[in-house]
């Protein structure tokens, strides 16, 4: 891996590190409604700097690509901001990593074989997801909060699945701001269906907006979009492995939140496992 390659995956995993950590701030506005904006104004932001710098078109074999990737992105969002209301940042964010995880399993069902090695991997982390998600000692809420960082986690797994499909022949802010605009759509239908208000939320908030549209997203994911030009969307996949333990970290620093004792025991598991995982992978 050159060195330009591994710096953009550092700047990116830190970027979207600080998402989890923004959602818990933003405590009095609805998860979904600040899943939306972080999807609209990173939407907004790309299209503005294509009207600039004009970036060319969607293909028309990728249609159809990109708007599932889009709903299983704004299905990623929804479900993962609302899993760090009912859990701690570090289970959320140990479990909304196991994409990976779910990606390998969709290769397999696809009709690829998987290596031996990749199997003890794939064990290992579903034996720290269970610890983390069967945990006696946690609430009713905990444990939903739990299942729904899982699902985002799948949801995340099917965006890299169906990204695979487009990122060879598109250019990355093409793909970026028509991805960022269908999952906002998406996040919206959602919305309308809680019968939430976009606009339930103070000055401040949109500030943070702003924050998530371009440091987790446009530095965060969409750099990771890059990279999968280059690298294996598995690969790829593997740098968000990082996200839960800077999370955690920051998470304690700024808000005294504690890692739970399960996360202790299940998280290095899950880590170990996905690590293992990606190494055998390709």
């Amino acid at each position: 891996m050159s060195i330009r390659l591994f710096l953009i995956l550092g700047l990116a995993v830190l970027s979207v590190s600080t998402t989890s950590l923004v959602v818990r701030h933003l405590a009095l506005v609805p998860a979904v409604v600040i899943a939306f904006w972080r999807m609209f104004t990173a939407s907004g932001m790309l299209w503005l700097f294509s009207a600039v710098k004009p970036s060319g078109k969607l293909s028309a074999e990728n249609k159809i690509p990109i708007i599932l990737a889009g709903i299983f992105l704004g299905s990623h969002f929804a479900t993962f901001f609302a899993s760090i209301r009912f859990t701690s940042i570090a289970s959320a964010t140990l479990l909304g990593c196991l994409a990976p995880l779910f990606t390998s399993i969709l290769e397999w069902l696809s009709g690829e074989k998987l290596k031996e090695k990749v199997v003890t991997g794939l064990s290992l982390s579903l034996f720290g997801t269970l610890i983390l998600q069967l945990n006696p000692s946690q609430t009713g809420s905990t444990s939903f909060g739990n299942f729904l960082a899982i699902a985002s986690s799948f949801f995340m797994a099917l965006t890299w699945f169906q990204a695979k499909k487009i990122r060879k022949n598109t250019n990355t802010v093409v793909y970026g701001r028509t991805l960022f605009f269908i999952s906002s759509v998406t996040i919206f239908l959602v919305i309308l269906f809680t019968k939430e208000s976009i606009f339930t939320f103070s000055s401040e908030s949109f500030i943070w907006f702003l924050f998530l549209g371009f440091v987790p997203s446009i530095l965060g994911h969409n750099l990771l979009n890059y990279s999968i030009r280059y690298i294996s969307a598995t690969s790829v996949s593997s740098v968000v492995l990082g996200e839960p333990i800077i999370a955690s970290v920051l998470g304690y620093f700024i808000f005294g939140e504690k890692i739970p004792q399960s996360s202790w025991i299940g998280g290095p598991l899950i880590l170990t496992g996905l690590y293992y995982l990606l190494k055998n992978r390709d």
